[in-house]
């Protein structure tokens, strides 16, 4: 691909695969790629990395041993064996190699090289697997190569790799930030499976520069989302790992159809009450309150946000890397955020942003839509809309004005 409009169309397509439950018969529409894909074709070396929300997740492997029964990655046809399920062994998803996948990622408009944050195996498997660790450690590797000093940010279910202190504070210190986000919602193992200390090894990822995140996710109240529990975990955590954590990051279940497919299909269990609107995660308001007086009480001093892109603002310590401040104002508001970064928010591209701003970065991008206004109150109104394009096309333009583009 050599020009932004092609590069676009590729990211505005979303082939989708239907297929019919084996329990109940229901009929579910899976994407046949990884969701957010830049590159919606295996034959290219940018279908390995996709918009993830605040990063562009590279992803080198399909199946995962921990298998989540709620895993996203259960709406991803290409990522499903023959039975229909995710694999649990790890294995290469093509032929292409970090370098050649770099190469290609950092010729793209969506990419800007020591500002993109980029996230390893978001979209497919558990980055420190033993059979994958080795692999992400190469990622990073290869932009620090380049001379790239983009922030990386790695979700893990499987606790931090012993011994790779030295790999650590290497990452750290080439780069604008390492996050490693502890996911641990204390779910039963019918829900999670794998029952691994979470925090194993977290002090030596800290000691080499890391921000460690307690990413306390997915919340379900009929799993274990109750006031009790959510006690016993910041208990524990405090105990043992409390002078480690530097933020907590909670969050409820998002749905899709593939979700739905794998916990009720897959592995027949009931799908948790929660509103069916894809994509989206949300905590009931009970279960937030609790949460917050909560950690005044055992965590007082850190940091508990709503939004993952306000922790990665927080290490980074620049304005909101997707405006929440305006777009989601109420997460914004609710979160406990220090003053002083709220300071820095207060300074975020969005206060002094133009329409002719605006339509800069939408043409930068490559994206053919007309800026129609831009204003805090209503935000970006456009011709089409964005609501006619991907998710991945409108999360990169929400992260972009965030960015505020060249002046």
């Amino acid at each position: 691909m050599n020009s932004k409009m092609e590069y676009f169309a590729a990211i505005n397509s979303e082939p989708l695969v239907q297929i019919r439950g084996t329990t109940t018969g229901q009929e579910f529409s899976l994407r046949e790629y990884t969701y957010g894909a830049l590159v919606p074709d295996s034959n290219h070396p940018l279908s390995s990395v996709s918009v993830s929300n605040s990063s562009l997740s590279i992803d080198l492997w399909i199946g995962c041993a921990w298998q989540c029964r709620y895993c996203h990655v259960q709406g991803t046809y290409q990522d499903l064996d023959e039975r229909g399920t995710m694999p649990r062994k790890p294995k290469r998803r093509n032929q292409f190699s970090v370098d050649q996948i770099l190469d290609e990622l950092v010729k793209h408009p969506f990419f800007i090289a020591d500002e993109t944050i980029i996230s390893i195996g978001t979209a497919s498997t558990e980055p420190f697997a033993p059979a994958v660790v080795d692999s992400t450690f190469e990622i990073m590797d290869g932009f620090v190569r380049r001379g790239l000093r983009n922030p990386f940010w790695i979700v893990t279910k499987g606790g931090v790799p012993k011994g790779r202190k030295l790999d650590f504070a290497r990452i750290s210190n080439a780069t604008r930030g390492l996050m490693l986000s502890l996911c641990w919602a204390d779910n039963p193992d019918t829900i999670e499976p794998a029952h691994n200390n979470r925090f194993l090894n977290s002090e030596e990822a800290k000691e080499a520069g890391a921000t460690i995140a307690w990413y306390m996710r997915p919340i379900v109240p009929e799993w274990s989302g109750n006031r009790d529990r959510i006690e016993m975990m910041m208990l524990w955590v405090k105990k043992h790992y409390g002078e480690v954590i530097d933020m907590i990051v909670p969050g409820g279940l998002r749905w899709t159809e593939g979700i739905e497919n794998g916990l009720v299909e897959i592995h027949k269990l009931p799908m948790p009450n929660i509103p069916r609107d894809d994509n989206v995660k949300l905590l009931p308001q009970e279960l937030v309150d609790s949460i917050f007086s909560l950690s005044a009480e055992h965590f007082p001093g850190i940091p508990v946000y709503l939004k993952s892109s306000c922790a990665l603002t927080r290490m980074l310590k620049i304005p909101s890397i997707t405006s929440v401040q305006i777009f989601a104002r109420s997460e914004c508001e609710a979160s406990r955020c220090p003053l002083a970064q709220r300071r820095i928010c207060a300074q975020g591209s969005a206060y002094n942003m133009t329409a002719e701003r605006a339509q800069g970065i939408l043409d930068s991008l490559g994206i053919p839509a007309h800026v129609v206004s831009w204003d805090i109150n209503h935000g970006l109104v456009t011709h089409p809309e964005m609501s006619k394009f991907t998710y991945a096309v409108r999360q990169t333009v929400f992260k972009h004005l965030a960015m505020g583009g060249s002046p």
